[in-house]
This record gives C-alpha cells, sequence and structure tokens, in this order.
C-alpha cells in the first residue's frame, strides 16, 4: 500500500508530532499560497506589444521610398484618427484603457502630453479629447506610470497603422 502525500491529514500528523496548537480548529499553512506571477504575464504582453511596434515602425520605413527618414520626419506618429472600423476599435481600447487608469482628468493631461513628445498631431488630440467624455469613469484611478505610456504608445502606432493597411 503506498501512501499519498496530498491524502494526509495535517492536523493528525501535527497531533501526533506533539506541535503546539495555535487554538484554531484549521492548522496554519506552512507558507502563504501565492497568487500567479501577473507580472510574468504583464512582461510577455508588454514584449509582445513592443516587438510589433518595432515591426510596424520597421515596415513603414521599408515600404516608403528606401531611405530612412530622420526621426523629426517620422512624427507625430498619429495625424488624424482614420476613418475604419478597426481604428475605431483601437482608439476605444485605448482611451477605455486610459480613463479606466487615470480616470478622465489624467486622460487628457496624459493625450496633451502625447502632443508634447510629438506622438500625436494637435487635431487628433483634440479628436481623441472629445472621445474621452463617452466612457465611464472608474471607480479608482491612479497617475500614469511609464510602463502605461509605452502600453500608449504602442496603441498610437496601431491606429496609425490603420491608416496604411
Amino acid at each position: 500500500m503506498s501512501l499519498n502525500p496530498r491524502q494526509y491529514d495535517v492536523r493528525e500528523l501535527r497531533r501526533i508530532a506533539g506541535a503546539p496548537r495555535d487554538g484554531a480548529d484549521e492548522a496554519p499553512r506552512e507558507r502563504s499560497l501565492r497568487q500567479p506571477n501577473r507580472n510574468r504575464a504583464e512582461q510577455a504582453a508588454r514584449s509582445a506589444a513592443f516587438t510589433e511596434l518595432l515591426q510596424r515602425q520597421r515596415g513603414l520605413r521599408l515600404s516608403g521610398d528606401g531611405s530612412t527618414p530622420a526621426d523629426a520626419e517620422d512624427r507625430p506618429y498619429l495625424r488624424a484618427i482614420p476613418a475604419s472600423p478597426d481604428a475605431e476599435r483601437e482608439v476605444g481600447e485605448w482611451l477605455g484603457y486610459l480613463v479606466d487608469v487615470g480616470g478622465h482628468l489624467r486622460s487628457r493631461d496624459a493625450l496633451s502630453y502625447y502632443d508634447e513628445l510629438g506622438w500625436v498631431a494637435p487635431d487628433a488630440v483634440d479628436a481623441l479629447t472629445r472621445r474621452l467624455e463617452g466612457f465611464d469613469a472608474p471607480r479608482r484611478d491612479r497617475p500614469f506610470t511609464p510602463a502605461d505610456h509605452r502600453i500608449s504608445l504602442v496603441s498610437i502606432v496601431r491606429i496609425a497603422s490603420c491608416a496604411s493597411d
């Protein structure tokens, strides 16, 4: 007869070993159960997004006249919101993410910041800002982190690539 450690009664083993009781009916856990490592999943998703970003940027540059333009000539990445269902879906997901994370005020500030960085043209910022009000405010919001801004950059390039598809 083999013994399966998963079938052991921990309380009985502790009683046999003479371990002191802590007064609870249930035996205390040796160590707390870990939550799944969400950081690894997040890192994998971000890595995949950045790989996609680089591939899209490289594809846009290679499909041009063959010369590599200067960085300033590539900006803003998003000059206008493309009129396509894919672009509308990407815009909705991105703005929903911004509002969920930072609320309406921080999202407007982030869009202005992206204008200053040259990621989004002023006309596109105005169009995006008007769309923010259509999203419900989150119960909790927090300041944006550098990771949030990187996600925004990937979203901006995805939206801009909808115009070239």
